[in-house]
């Protein structure tokens, strides 16, 4: 019988040199949702900080050193700081900082899949991210390259190891995780929480239905998938001026159009704990703003008309996130 290819088990050591670069992995801790239950995961951080360690050892690595020299320049790096930042249900977030020989500092993140089985739906990602910024790259995250980590079984079974997707994004210094509490109000999840006001709730949801807006291509007919709101889709910065940043797509909606996707906003929902949680504002007044502020104010209004008379219809459904009785005194105080 031929011989089963091995993969060599990286050494775990802490901190690391690898290829003359010197690498720490700090705040490799759980994390816990809002309800206060440890979020799950499906492989050591202990063995991916080692894999990733092993992959610079050996000069492995295809996409990390690259991502930081096409922002820092092509000296060496010597030195790298993965900080365990922020965890959901499909990845987990570090933050990298960098130094190359010349002194020169950078901040990345490395996003890495929890599942080796989510291998496609991360590098998926990563392809929807790159399509997404170029579209509008005020609002998406810049992404740069991506590859696989190998991570070895712990008694070195070659057939339990696992290949996990990986990328690497630039980091938004200053933004934070976003998160929903018990009063559906926002709040930025970090130690020393912060809830946002009804209002500011209200105004960020306006303006995670711009971003959604804005990526949407006539000409390709798709745009991203509703974000999903508890999974850490999206960060934002703190009052008194919050901004929003898109940092994950999992799916793109095809054969789309603005009438369908004002249907999905108008749809979107999530059970959380007793209640739900509309993206849409309480007022579809913010909500036409928000489409306006992305479409224009003449495409906004087509959609709208098009929109009420496909629910006259039937084609679709009366949506509690846009009334069909509200449609028409949009348009025409729209219109004025």
């Amino acid at each position: 019988m031929p011989r089963r290819k091995k993969h060599p088990k990286p050494r775990s050591r802490q901190p690391g040199r690898g290829a003359g670069i010197r690498t720490r992995w700090t705040e490799l801790r759980p994390f816990f949702d809002y309800w206060g239950a440890e979020i799950p995961r499906y492989y050591k951080l202990e063995t991916l900080s080692s894999a990733v360690d092993y992959a610079l050892q050996t000069k492995k690595d295809q996409f990390i050193l690259p991502s930081i020299q096409r922002v820092l320049g092509p000296s060496p790096v010597v030195s790298l700081t993965f900080e365990l930042f922020q965890e959901g249900r499909y990845q987990l977030i570090f933050r990298v900082k960098a130094l190359n020989a010349r002194r020169k500092q950078g901040s990345f993140a490395l996003v890495a899949a929890k599942k080796a089985e989510d291998y496609k739906l991360a590098a998926k990602e990563l392809a929807n991210l790159r399509v997404l910024y170029g579209r509008a790259p005020d609002f998406i995250v810049r992404p740069f390259q991506g590859g696989k980590v190998y991570l070895p079984d712990r008694y070195g079974r070659t057939e339990h190891g696992r290949e996990i997707f990986a990328y690497v994004t630039q980091w938004l210094s200053s933004y934070h995780e976003l998160g929903v509490n018990e009063n559906l109000q926002f709040i930025v999840n970090i130690k020393a929480r912060h809830t946002f006001t009804i209002a500011q709730t209200e105004d960020l949801k306006a303006k995670m239905v711009e971003i959604v807006a804005r990526t949407y291509s006539p000409a390709k007919r798709n745009c991203a998938d509703i974000p999903e709101i508890a999974s850490g889709d999206f960060v934002v910065t703190m009052p008194p001026k919050p901004r929003l940043k898109l940092i994950a797509c999992r799916r793109m909606l095809r054969n789309m159009n603005p009438v369908k996707l004002l249907d999905r906003v108008a749809a979107a929902a999530w059970p959380w704990g007793e209640s739900e949680f509309f993206l849409a504002p309480q007022d579809p007044a913010m909500l036409y703003g928000a489409i306006a502020r992305a479409w224009g104010s003449e495409e906004t209004r087509k959609a709208f008309e098009q929109y009420a008379a496909a629910l006259d219809a039937g084609k679709f459904q009366e949506r509690l996130g846009l009334p069909r009785n509200t449609l028409e005194e949009l348009i025409r105080t729209k219109d004025q």
